[in-house]
């Protein structure tokens, strides 16, 4: 499968997730990013605000951590520090940003990133333009971790030179 197909693929099944199966996947995975050694140590980790039915990893807040969330600038992403009182704007491609805030690429200790289809080789589909991919090759955190659903873990995935990899993924 092209990685188009892939993507279409994956829209189809989230969509047709019940929001219990949604809620349950989602704080399952939150349960095993807690659980995990490398979230553990870290100070500040980055998660996004979840669009549409993606895993929802707002839970998190409420650990003793610093958080930061994503959002697209003219020159790429960027992980902006998360203040409880912060605004969050939609972007143009429907995504719940910061408003504004402190800058903190490369302070990052554990990354959540969000995927479409993540291969057993640790390869991701992402939503195809390369924001993520092109900040992990500037800007590469400590630990990167891949957040999906059981359904959206594949044997393996079509990808490019350009692609980052992942350190690991967790799936609910």
């Amino acid at each position: 499968m092209t990685k188009s197909e892939i993507r279409k693929l994956m829209f189809e099944k989230r969509n047709q997730m019940s929001l219990a199966d949604l809620k349950n996947s989602s704080e399952e995975i939150i349960k095993q990013i807690q659980k995990n050694l490398h979230y553990q140590q870290s100070t500040l980790v980055a998660i996004f605000y979840p669009m549409e039915k993606e895993v929802n990893l707002l839970g998190l807040l409420n650990d003793e951590k610093r958080f930061c969330f994503p959002k697209v600038t003219k020159e790429g992403l960027h992980f902006y520090q998360y203040d409880p009182n912060q605004t969050f704007v939609k972007s143009k491609f429907g995504v719940m940003e910061p408003e504004g805030g402190l800058i903190v690429d490369d302070q990052i200790d554990f990354m959540c990133a969000p995927a479409l289809a993540i291969s057993k080789d640790l390869y991701r589909v992402g939503y195809g333009k390369g924001y993520y991919d092109h900040f992990l090759s500037n800007h590469r955190p400590k630990h990167v971790v891949g957040v999906i659903f059981k359904f959206q873990e594949l044997t393996e995935v079509p990808y490019d030179s350009f692609d980052q990899k992942l350190d690991d993924y967790i799936k609910g």
